[in-house]
C-alpha cells in the first residue's frame, strides 16, 4: 500500500507542478499521458523521476493483483492480522501475539479451514483470506463434553407435613441423613437444604447437588473465625461450622491465603465491612481471576468481574458479603466463554450459584481420589445451566474444598502431593442454625 500511495503522490506532484514551457509533457489529457520528445534544461531530471513513478505505481498494482498466501516462516503485519483474526473467532487462545507465522499458527489456520469447509492446508490462501475476514466466518465449537451418567432415583424419606411451599409449617426441625442413599435433608419454617450425592463411574467422578430454598428473610451469611482479625485464624471447616451451629456451611474464597501470600487479594466484603479493596483492573483466565459474587439483603446473588465495581460501589448498591475467587460461571443464564477455553486441569471444584432469590444451587465436585478425579469448570458450568441457574461463581476448590453438613464433613479428603487433607481456613458460607450437631 506505501508504494502506491508513493507513486500516486510522486506522479501528481510531477505532472502538475512542471512548467508547460519546458515541453515535458501535457498531462491533461484524457486519452492518456503524452510525453514530449524534446527536453531543455533540467527536463531530463524531471523525465527520470516521471519513470520511477511510473515504475512504482506499476509494482504496486501489481503486488495488489498477487493472491495472498501465507505460510510457516512468513513475517509480517499481515501475518499478525491472521493471528489477531484467529483469536477473535477463539482459534487462537494463548500467548504473545507476534509477526511470524510459526508451526500453531499454521495448526490454528487448519483447524478454522476444517470447521468452515475449506481444504486444511495450514496456508492462508485467498480462499482461507476472504473467508477468515468475512462475517461468514465460523467460530471455533465448543468442545463437548461426555454426558454424564443418568443419576440413580433419589431414595423418598418418610416426608413430615409440609406447606405447599414444601416447608414446615410451624416451628421445630426436620432432619434426614442416609449416608448408603446420599441423601440428607434439613427443612425448616424457612429453610429447605436438600443435598443429594451423585456419581459417574465410567470417568470417575462423584460430587454433591446441594439445593437450597428460602424465604422469610433466611439467607446465607459469613463465619469469621476471628472477626477483629479477619485471615489471622486458621481453623478447620467442620470445626467452624459446628462451634457456629451452622446447618450448612462450605468452604468460600480463601481470601486469607492471598492476605498472607501478600497478593492481590480482591474485594472482600463481610457482614458489611470492608476487608479489603485491591484488585484486579480486569478479567483474565487465571485462577483465582478475582471475579466476584455480592449478597444483597433481598436474596439476590450477582456476579460481577473483578474490576467492575469498587467496594464502596458495591456497599452503596447494598452488598452484604463480597466473595472473590472466580471466574464467573454464569451470568445472566449465560454461560461465560473463558470456561470453554481455559480452566481445562481437572480438579476438586465448588460452585455457587442462583436459581432466582430464594433459591440456590451449590455444586462440591470431589477430586485427587481414586474414586473421583474431578472435573473442569466447563462441567460446572454447563451443569448449572442445566438446572436452571442464572448467576454462578467458582469458589475456591482443590484441597480446600469442604461440604459441612450439621458439623460433619461429607466429602473425602482429597490427595495433594501424597497427603490427604482439607485445609484449615479463616471463613466459610453458612446457613441456616441449629443445636443438632453431628457428633463424628
Amino acid at each position: 500500500m506505501w508504494k502506491l500511495l508513493a507513486a500516486c503522490a510522486l506522479y501528481s506532484a510531477l505532472a502538475f507542478r512542471v512548467k508547460p514551457g519546458l515541453d515535458f509533457w501535457a498531462p491533461a489529457h484524457y486519452h492518456g499521458i503524452r510525453i514530449m520528445t524534446g527536453f531543455r534544461g533540467g527536463s531530463m531530471k524531471k523525465f527520470l523521476l516521471f519513470l520511477l513513478a511510473v515504475a512504482l505505481l506499476l509494482q504496486a498494482v501489481c503486488s495488489f493483483a498477487e493472491p495472498v498466501s501465507l505460510t510457516v516462516g512468513d513475517k509480517g503485519q499481515e501475518v499478525l492480522e491472521v493471528k489477531q483474526r484467529l483469536r477473535e473467532l477463539q482459534y487462537i487462545t494463548d500467548g504473545k501475539l507476534t509477526k511470524t507465522y510459526s508451526e500453531s499458527t499454521a495448526e490454528s489456520v487448519r483447524f478454522f479451514q476444517r470447521v468452515n469447509g475449506l481444504p486444511e492446508t495450514g496456508v492462508v490462501d485467498e480462499a482461507t483470506f476472504t473467508l477468515l475476514f468475512s462475517d461468514a466466518a465460523v467460530k471455533r465449537p465448543y468442545e463437548t463434553l461426555v454426558p454424564l451418567a443418568t443419576p440413580a432415583p433419589t431414595p423418598v424419606p418418610d416426608w413430615p407435613d409440609l406447606d405447599e411451599d414444601g416447608f414446615l409449617p410451624g416451628e421445630g426441625e426436620y432432619c434426614y441423613e442416609n449416608d448408603r442413599e446420599g441423601l440428607w435433608i434439613w427443612i425448616s419454617r424457612n429453610l429447605r437444604i436438600v443435598i443429594t450425592a451423585r456419581q459417574d463411574a465410567s470417568i470417575p467422578l462423584e460430587w454433591f447437588e446441594t439445593d437450597i430454598r428460602t424465604r422469610g428473610g433466611e439467607t446465607f451469611y459469613s463465619v469469621l473465625t476471628d472477626p477483629e482479625h479477619p485471615g489471622k485464624k486458621y481453623q478447620y471447616p467442620y470445626v467452624i461450622a459446628r462451634e457456629a451451629n451452622c446447618v450448612l456451611a462450605f468452604s468460600d474464597d480463601f481470601f486469607a491465603t492471598r492476605m498472607s501470600d501478600r497478593e492481590t487479594v480482591g474485594i472482600i466484603i463481610r457482614d458489611g465491612k470492608i476487608i479489603r479493596t485491591d484488585t484486579n483492573r480486569t478479567s483474565g483466565h487465571h485462577l483465582p481471576n478475582l471475579d466476584i459474587m455480592a449478597q444483597y439483603p433481598d436474596g439476590r446473588l450477582e456476579v460481577y468481574e473483578c474490576g467492575e465495581h469498587s467496594a464502596d460501589e458495591l456497599l452503596a448498591m447494598g452488598a452484604v458479603n463480597v466473595f472473590s475467587f472466580g471466574p464467573i460461571l454464569i451470568r445472566d443464564g449465560e454461560i461465560n466463554e473463558k470456561v470453554y477455553h481455559y480452566y481445562r486441569s481437572i480438579e476438586p471444584r465448588h460452585a455457587l450459584g442462583m436459581i432466582e432469590p430464594g433459591h440456590y444451587l451449590l455444586l462440591s465436585f470431589q477430586g485427587r481420589t481414586k474414586e473421583s478425579k474431578g472435573t473442569i469448570l466447563q462441567r460446572v458450568a454447563e451443569l448449572m445451566k442445566e438446572k436452571g441457574v442464572t448467576q454462578a461463581l467458582n469458589l475456591d476448590g482443590g484441597n480446600t474444598m469442604a461440604l459441612v453438613f450439621r458439623g460433619r464433613m461429607l466429602n473425602k479428603l482429597a490427595v495433594y502431593k501424597k497427603k490427604k487433607f482439607v485445609r484449615t481456613v479463616t471463613s466459610v458460607i453458612a446457613i441456616g442454625h441449629t443445636e443438632l450437631q453431628s457428633d463424628e
